[in-house]
């Protein structure tokens, strides 16, 4: 490995720049679902987890960032938090009075308290251990993110299609995935490496769903069940 981080290193800016701008059109593949919802004219149908867990997680990456001075994570961090607070901002816009907007404001409450309590705790833990602890924590929250389009597995294979899943987003995941664990290879990183590797798993999975069940798959066996059942009337 050490090997290749030297080959690296004269690549490490531009690796970590490409890295950074596919991260950030991942997250501005929100603009799509905050569109939607202007369109239809409300929140309801939609869910926040995407934007207000965004803004959390890309808080905490940015202190990592800064802890291990990764300047191209730290600029791609700042980016990512500003466009997950535009959307945050966005659906509380949209999102009805009641209980339906109070659910939303739980849901920020919630991710306010977990954060501010993680980026307290690394203010007062002892330097020599607070970066290994701080990396474990931000590497699981950015696994169980990067794995939320998963959450519809369930409806995917029911309906045998993935038209619900976002491949886009799915794509650039995977490319700014490949080229942090290049990052994290040449910062000798193994927070970022096994978050990567993992991250690479994740997305894979995602993608042979595309590949299992094509898009197309739910509108042709819709088709063929029509079709089926004109035949049988006209029998």
């Amino acid at each position: 490995m050490d090997s290749l981080a030297r080959g690296l290193l004269p690549y490490r800016d531009v690796i970590g720049n490409v890295a950074g701008m596919l991260t950030v059109a991942q997250f501005l593949s929100g603009c799509f679902t905050c569109n939607n919802i202007r369109l239809k004219g409300t929140s309801e149908g939609f869910s926040a987890l995407q934007f207000v867990l965004g803004c959390g997680l890309t808080a905490l990456q940015l202190r990592y960032s800064q802890m291990v001075g990764a300047v191209a994570m730290i600029r791609t961090s700042a980016y990512a938090f500003a466009i997950c607070a535009v959307y945050s901002v966005w659906f509380a816009a949209y999102t009805p009075r009641g209980p339906r907007r109070s659910e939303l404001w739980q849901l920020v409450l919630r991710t306010v308290l977990v954060v501010g309590g993680i980026l307290l705790y690394a203010g007062f833990e002892q330097p020599s251990k607070v970066e290994y602890r701080f990396g474990l924590v931000v590497t699981g929250l950015t696994l169980g993110y990067i794995g939320l389009p998963l959450l519809k597995l369930g409806e995917v294979i029911r309906r045998r299609s993935t038209e619900g899943l976002p491949l886009p987003v799915i794509l650039a995941s995977s490319g700014a995935s490949v080229l942090w664990l290049l990052y994290g290879i040449i910062l000798h990183n193994y927070f970022i490496i096994v978050q990567k590797v993992i991250a690479i798993g994740l997305c894979t999975a995602q993608l042979s769903l595309f590949v299992i069940y094509p898009r197309s798959s739910a509108p042709k066996a819709a088709a063929a069940t029509k079709a089926g059942g004109r035949r049988t009337k006209r029998d």
